[in-house]
């Protein structure tokens, strides 16, 4: 149980921070950029935040492990 709860706010992590390089990704890369440079960047970004919710799921599932 000890363990289950460290996961799981890892994983709430996880998503919070996905979902804030997912939707401000064009934000994130520097705007003095050439546009398809920057719209490049800002696909690397949301692909990254992608990564992030793929190991908070893997967190959850390890969360749920752990419980039994």
């Amino acid at each position: 149980m000890s363990t289950a709860v460290p996961f799981l706010v890892l994983a709430v992590l996880l998503v919070l921070l996905g979902r804030w390089g997912s939707v401000r990704a064009l934000d994130l890369v520097p705007a003095n950029l050439p546009m398809a440079e920057r719209e490049r960047r800002a696909k690397v970004v949301r692909r990254g935040a992608v990564s992030a919710y793929t190991v908070a799921a893997v967190f959850v599932v390890m969360s749920v492990a752990a419980l039994f």
